[in-house]
């Protein structure tokens, strides 16, 4: 059951509408047996499900990692204040 829970945790808001529109996609389906409907909702079921996107990474979702580190650290750059004679 926790690992049900972490599951859903993780999902952000477009995973959910994803599923949204994967669901609404099967009822048309299911109403009108075109064949359209049932691959539109397999796609956005697909993708909800196991968090994919488009090909080549484009449109995933960012989930984040626990064990992310940091590989660069920047500092605020502050220029130099010259004096001016006027």
């Amino acid at each position: 059951m926790e690992t049900i829970k972490k599951y859903f945790t993780a999902w952000d808001f477009s995973r959910i509408i994803k599923l949204v529109i994967g669901l609404a996609l099967l009822t048309g389906y299911f109403s009108t047996k075109e064949s359209m409907y049932l691959i539109g909702a397999i796609f956005f079921s697909t993708q909800a499900v196991l968090n994919i996107g488009c090909p080549g990474g484009s449109c995933t979702t960012n989930v984040p990692k626990d064990d992310e580190k940091q590989v660069m650290k920047f500092d605020k750059y502050e220029p130099n204040k010259k004096k001016t004679n006027v």
